[in-house]
């Protein structure tokens, strides 16, 4: 089935970005459940699985999201960049929640750091398309089964299906929402209440399970030093500089000096979201490094 979304006048000028901690766990529980439909997640799996069998009532969830078509109240849609689990749990019934929750401590959160730094890149980079080539550009690249076409995002669901479904978010807008454990798949609201959602694969999912060791050149560390050398090769992604610390075996004021250099060097961007102060490499650090 092909989902066509119009989103003339308001409805474009209300595109945003933004992610789920609710849909991120109900998508790793789905993985866990059929592994072979998320195959780039089996590092994961393997480690989740023995892990999955502590959490009470796991079956609760595992029957809910058994069909194509996943109950829309395990699918919010996020209303801030990153939501608080206990907001998007709001509405869900209480045993639910509670399986939902657990979930997310036992098989998610370990790597949450990890997963919401994969989300906030490819954030950045399609921040950065928008700035650069206009919406058109960032509906073109968010996944092969979605286009732009006479003013309306297209997702093919079912490309031997006859009758589109059409929503008309003209209105009230659209979140365009990254996810890791929704891979390989984009998932569009045929039926939202207010604001729609694409759902689409992050960038850079591929490496998210592997764990090297920053490569860092001899020559840019004798440069500018091989812990700022080092840090550079960690910020391919947004990192918080309690997590660059943690990375490097230093303090986190340590970090703070060294981020401060190579800002003033503009090699580094930092951006506050909420509580935390992110920091990212720039276009002329990664210039630098190759």
């Amino acid at each position: 089935m092909a989902v066509r979304i119009s989103l003339a006048g308001v409805g474009l000028a209300r595109v945003r970005f933004a992610y789920s901690p609710v849909f991120e766990t109900v998508m790793a529980v789905d993985g866990l459940r059929v592994p072979g439909a998320h195959a780039v997640h089996l590092p994961w799996v393997s480690w989740a699985r023995e892990r999955a069998e502590s959490i009470q009532d796991l079956d609760v969830l595992l029957d809910l999201v058994a069909g194509p078509v996943k109950p829309a109240v395990l699918m919010p849609v996020p209303d801030v960049r990153m939501p608080d689990l206990e907001a998007e749990l709001a509405g869900v019934p209480a045993r639910v929640a509670d399986v939902v929750r657990a979930c997310h401590e036992v098989l998610v959160a370990p790597f949450w750091a990890r997963i919401t730094a994969v989300l906030e890149a490819d954030i950045a980079f399609r921040a950065s398309v928008l700035a650069d080539r206009g919406v058109e550009a960032v509906f073109g690249d968010l996944h092969p089964e979605v286009s732009w076409s006479g003013g309306e995002l297209v997702l093919y669901a079912d490309r031997r299906a006859d009758q589109p479904h059409r929503v008309d978010l003209s209105e009230d807008g659209l979140v365009l929402s990254p996810s890791v454990f929704c891979w390989p798949k984009a998932w569009a609201a045929v039926d939202p209440v207010g604001p729609g959602v694409v759902r689409y694969p992050a960038r850079g999912i591929g490496t998210l399970w592997e764990d090297p060791a920053p490569v860092v050149g001899d020559e840019l560390a004798a440069l500018i030093g091989r812990t700022r050398a080092a840090l550079l090769g960690l910020l391919s992604a947004p990192m918080s500089t309690t997590q660059l610390a943690s990375r490097l075996g230093v303090t986190a004021g340590a970090v703070s000096q060294h981020v401060a250099v190579l800002r003033a060097a503009r090699l580094v961007t930092t951006r506050r979201e909420g509580r935390a102060v992110l920091h990212m490499r720039t276009a002329r650090a990664d210039a630098l490094i190759d």
